[in-house]
């Protein structure tokens, strides 16, 4: 696909005014960095930063049969799911394979499920073809919309002081569904971060206004633009899936360690393949893995998606799924799926790196845990 079928964010050009190096991502143009991945994460770290995720899936569920369809797609219980609320959810094929993960937001009239950018288009057939025959209607509102994520320990104190409501006092999965002038927006308590954070969903029309006040005329309280490079680091510093990487549709959530997002008391989409996972051993385990190379070696030592992980006598024990130097723990971190041999915490490994073999320490996930 060439840069001029990408599809763009309301934003695209103001990320190209301020110097981002662009790039492509599940069919979007989208700003991977702006002074640097490593810089940008420990920014959010140290403060807060703005992130424009507006590839990510958007879609709106409305109807008497909405429950319905959504306690059958997700995997935990909407139907249990309260007002005003956004929880962490799994959309599961009929094999146990996750075919999206994202946050499903209920809210009095009408739900929204934000997912992974890759599966947008899929979840929108997936959800329609569950909808039929059901008083519920499924409608993308992906392209209508931007979604920005604010992030970081002075978060809250940052956002208190630009915001019409108190963003400080949102308990985590919060919901605050109101207008600022004439648009209404869709603030929520969650975070990919690790860090405290809270994603805003906003019209198109209203999104470079945002944008501008919150990154230059807030003042001493204008927060720094973040590329979607540093938000995959300190996403792998929270010990959290990314779908094509921790999850695709041959990858159940059992092995990806998700038990909590699994609400066993309803009937959803994939259980019955579950439950027959559950009864036996798993073949593998989503494990964190600390490589022991010293700090002038670690950009070298970063190993690719997909290499391969040994144990000491040399038998491959399981691959890697992502990988990013942390400037919070200022080593090289990864995760991976392993052999249930291999995967407990303080087994020596060894990983294949663009230097050669690295060795490695599996880790307890989070690698990075915030207060």
């Amino acid at each position: 696909m060439s840069e001029t079928e990408l599809l763009r964010t309301a934003l695209h050009d103001r990320h190209v005014a301020l110097g981002a190096t662009m790039g492509a991502e599940a069919g979007w143009h989208v700003p991977l960095r702006y002074t640097g991945p490593l810089d940008e994460a420990a920014e959010v770290r140290r403060r807060a930063g703005v992130m424009d995720l507006s590839h990510r899936s958007r879609i709106r569920i409305r109807g008497d049969g909405a429950p319905e369809l959504l306690a059958r797609a997700c995997t935990h219980d909407a139907t249990r799911q309260e007002d005003d609320t956004a929880a962490d959810t799994l959309l599961l094929n009929e094999r146990g394979g996750v075919l999206d993960t994202g946050t499903l937001i209920r809210l009095e009239n009408f739900w929204v499920f934000n997912g992974a950018p890759p599966c947008r288009e899929k979840t929108l057939r997936h959800l329609e073809s569950l909808a039929e025959g059901l008083d519920a209607r499924v409608d993308d509102q992906t392209l209508k919309t931007t979604l920005l994520a604010v992030t970081g320990p002075e978060a809250p104190r940052i956002l208190d002081a630009v915001l019409p409501f108190r963003a400080g006092d949102l308990p985590a999965g919060a919901v605050k569904f109101g207008s600022l002038m004439i648009a209404r927006y869709i603030a929520a308590r969650v975070s990919d971060s690790g860090e405290w954070g809270v994603e805003v969903s906003l019209p198109n029309l209203v999104a470079g206004q945002a944008w501008r006040f919150i990154t230059e005329k807030a003042g001493p309280n204008a927060v720094r633009p973040v590329g979607l490079a540093a938000a995959d680091v300190l996403r792998i510093e929270a010990g959290l899936c990314r779908y094509g990487h921790e999850f695709n549709e041959t990858i159940d959530p059992l092995s990806a360690g998700l038990e909590d997002r699994l609400h066993w008391e309803h009937d959803f989409l994939g259980r019955d393949a579950l439950d027959k996972l559950r009864a036996r051993s798993l073949a593998r385990r989503r494990v964190g893995l600390v490589l022991e190379a010293p700090a002038e070696r670690a950009a070298a030592v970063i190993p690719r998606q997909g290499a391969a992980v040994r144990r000491a006598d040399g038998s491959e024990a399981g691959a890697v799924t992502s990988a990013t130097f942390s400037p919070a723990r200022e080593v090289v971190l990864a995760m991976a799926y392993l052999s249930p041999v291999a995967a407990e915490v303080g087994e020596k490994l060894s990983v294949e790196t663009p230097a050669g073999p690295c060795d490695a320490t599996v880790a307890e996930l989070p690698f990075v845990v915030r207060p």
